[in-house]
């Protein structure tokens, strides 16, 4: 067989297994994949955070901190002689008396000095009664009754510093602070052992960011732990300034009212009488700017500004929607909606 007529015979062959494949639906090529139809995606329900809107007074207030201290206080020491603390009467906080004690010095050595000389003094007066009656010339009599009355003015000495060992409170008031000394310490001489404030005369000085809102005489409340007290402005900057060009004038050092004054500050003094040992606590000044009762007030973070508009986003048939309000008075954290949502309004928070 020639090489021509083999091809032949061979592409007949392949020819007709092709034929045969494409008769049975057999495909050389692979298979198209099938196309699935798009998932079908189910919205879900928005849910939302709401708060009723209610009525309520609506105050605007001022309210600042200081701690309550006194016009008058003394720092009590020791001024001439030291010595050891033998014993302790009070505790900070206490209420005294003008004259109660404070605390004692170790007087041991003292009191057997005291008795040394209180015996000698007794020798040198019976001295002088053995020379009178011996007959004795009035030069020596006069001579032995010197050493008398010098043993007197050493008991007088003596006895002083026996009664100057108890330091007392020079005025009715309360320990605000005592200082870190203990029995058997030794406290020197000027050392401050404690500190008396008298309790009729009490203030506060606060640090407001607006000190226009105090004027002299403006009314307040003081508020301490939960109690409230009536109080008063007596000093603000303007009037310091008169204050001190008063005293200028008048060529006076100082005040006399105990008070070092500072110009950023607002001084607050009770109008009536607090307890005594309120010293030295901290209190709250209340001042009540504005009061609107009854009214429609929500939080001032549902306020939105949205094109130059306040707008409080309402729920409305399940609908966040946008509702343009009045507002009237605003404190910190409030505000009063004069128009725009009503009693019962759910307010949408989140």
């Amino acid at each position: 067989m020639d090489k021509f007529s083999f091809f032949r015979k061979t592409l007949a062959v392949i020819l007709c297994a092709a034929v045969s494949a494409a008769a049975s639906g057999c495909y050389l090529l692979p298979d198209e994949e099938e196309v699935l139809a798009a998932p079908t995606v189910k919205a879900t329900e928005v849910t939302y955070t709401t708060v009723t809107a209610t009525r309520k007074d609506l105050v605007k207030q001022t309210v600042n901190s200081g701690t309550i201290l006194s016009q008058s206080q003394y720092n009590l020491s020791y001024e001439s002689e030291g010595g050891t603390i033998s014993e302790f009467y009070v505790h900070v906080g206490d209420s005294v008396s003008e004259g109660d004690p404070i605390c004692t010095l170790d007087t041991s050595e003292l009191e057997y000095q005291i008795q040394i000389t209180e015996l000698q003094r007794e020798s040198a007066y019976l001295n002088t009664v053995v020379l009178y009656e011996s007959g004795c010339t009035q030069a020596e009599y006069d001579k032995a009754y010197v050493d008398v009355e010098l043993l007197d003015i050493e008991l007088e000495k003596l006895n002083t510093q026996l009664d100057e060992a108890v330091l007392t409170s020079p005025a009715d008031g309360t320990i605000s602070e005592l200082a870190d000394i203990s029995v058997g310490d030794y406290a020197s001489p000027g050392q401050t052992i404690a500190t008396v404030m008298q309790t009729d005369d009490l203030y506060i000085a606060i640090e407001p960011n607006d000190l226009t809102l105090f004027p002299i005489g403006q009314e307040l409340q003081i508020r301490i732990d939960e109690e409230y007290y009536d109080g008063e402005v007596f000093m603000n900057p303007d009037a310091l300034v008169e204050y001190q060009a008063e005293l200028a004038e008048s060529h006076e050092a100082e005040d006399d009212t105990g008070i070092e004054y500072e110009t950023d500050k607002i001084y607050v003094k009770f109008t009536e009488d607090p307890p005594s040992d309120v010293v030295g606590s901290l209190a709250d000044t209340i001042l009540v700017q504005e009061t609107v009762e009854n009214c429609i007030a929500i939080s001032n973070n549902l306020i939105k500004s949205v094109n130059g508009e306040d707008v409080v986003y309402v729920l409305k048939d399940g609908v966040k929607t946008a509702v343009t309000v009045e507002i009237g008075l605003q404190t910190g954290s409030q505000s009063e909606i004069i128009s725009g949502i009503e009693e019962g309004d759910e307010l949408v928070i989140r």
